[in-house]
């Protein structure tokens, strides 16, 4: 009965909890932020691996953007071996900086190799598939006025000509992850950023390893060496959908399998340091929203040794409803049939567990790799 009532707890604290508290906090503790109009030197960091289908729109997009050219300089960071370098290279008379790399070591040591080379003050980076919206980097930058400020979320949104089957759900998760970075930038303590748009003090660039450090590592980073991470909403970035719950299912974990050993390391340093808040933001926004899948297994699970009183059997039936809805959700998309509004939420909120459950466990087996996968 303990492991069944406390796993509920966890739960509802992580996604309900969590964000009440946040609200809390914030009547409290809120930091308004100077956002004043300046013009820092910026370097926006585009870090590549075989993008020869979409760099160059990136690039044009990059090179249009509102904002003084000689404040602004363009890098792409390749470890490619398609035509990707080739593209980049014939925007080098506008400007645009190309740092290539032989071998392939990953997304994350490809930043840590190139951020010393970047000349800018504010490192901006980029996923290639974002496309910014043209006041984006100004956007972004206003928010360093505060000299409080060492880290600037912007904000994605997703976009798609086509309807796609988990359009709905995964924006309306999306939304509930924008709400909550909301909170947290109240109390300038934002815990992880957009990895298609995000900037940073250069100089407060601090990765565990040059292994590591990226999205969600360097704003907690950041935030341990006592600077603020906030969110700037105006500051926007569009991508198109992943197009299947399939795919963001194997997305989601990769990357939970990456940042679970990240959020274990900055779990230690944040005790060591004495810094509770983010203790209980890893704790709280982190760790046990990715370990959901576990406690929805456990709820179930457990409730079969609970079955003497009428309650416990309501709740059993409720989750054999819940996850019959979610597996008809599944074999709908597969043969690409549209289900309705509630099936497809279900059948999200089930994926999405599950997935960074696996991401977990992949982890601590140690089968996740730091080599660029893509789901596109």
């Amino acid at each position: 009965m303990i492991i069944f009532w406390l796993s509920i707890f966890l739960i509802f604290f992580s996604y309900f909890g969590y964000p009440i508290i946040l609200v809390i906090l914030g009547l409290f503790k809120s930091k308004k932020i100077k956002k004043i109009e300046i013009t820092l030197s910026v370097t926006l960091l585009i870090p590549v691996y075989n993008e020869e289908n979409v760099i160059r729109k990136k690039i044009e997009n990059s090179l249009n953007l509102d904002y003084p050219n000689d404040k602004l300089e363009v890098v792409v960071a390749s470890e490619s071996n398609d035509k990707t370098n080739e593209i980049v290279k014939q925007y080098e008379n506008k400007g645009v900086k190309l740092f290539a790399y032989s071998g392939r070591e990953g997304k994350q040591f490809t930043i840590y190799r190139t951020i010393p080379k970047c000349s800018g003050e504010i490192v901006v980076l980029t996923d290639v598939n974002g496309i910014f919206e043209k006041s984006a980097i100004k956007k972004l930058v206003r928010n360093f006025n505060d000299t409080n400020v060492g880290c600037v979320s912007g904000e994605l949104r997703y976009v798609n000509s086509k309807k796609e089957i988990n359009r709905e759900s995964e924006g309306l998760y999306w939304k509930y992850e924008i709400w909550i970075k909301k909170l947290e930038s109240r109390i300038q303590s934002v815990l992880g950023a957009n990895g298609s748009i995000y900037a940073i003090r250069k100089n407060l660039y601090s990765p565990l390893s040059e292994y590591r450090g990226d999205d969600f590592e360097l704003p907690v980073r950041i935030a341990q060496q006592r600077y603020g991470a906030v969110f700037e909403p105006e500051a926007v970035s569009f991508e198109k959908f992943s197009g299947t719950i399939r795919k963001e299912f194997n997305r989601r974990v990769r990357i939970v399998g990456w940042v679970w050993r990240s959020a274990l390391i900055l779990l230690k340093d944040s005790i060591k340091k004495g810094q509770l808040l983010l203790v209980f933001q890893l704790m709280s926004h982190k760790i046990l929203r990715w370990l959901t899948g576990l406690f929805l297994a456990l709820i179930f699970f457990t409730n079969f040794f609970l079955l003497d009183k009428a309650l416990y059997l309501g709740l059993l039936l409720f989750q054999i409803v819940f996850y019959s809805l979610g597996i008809l959700g599944y074999f709908k998309e597969k043969r690409k049939k549209e289900s309705s509004r509630c099936i497809n939420v279900i059948y999200y909120f089930c994926a999405i567990n599950l997935a960074a459950f696996l991401g977990v466990f992949k982890s601590i087996l140690g089968r996740q790799k730091a080599t660029w996968q893509k789901v596109r």
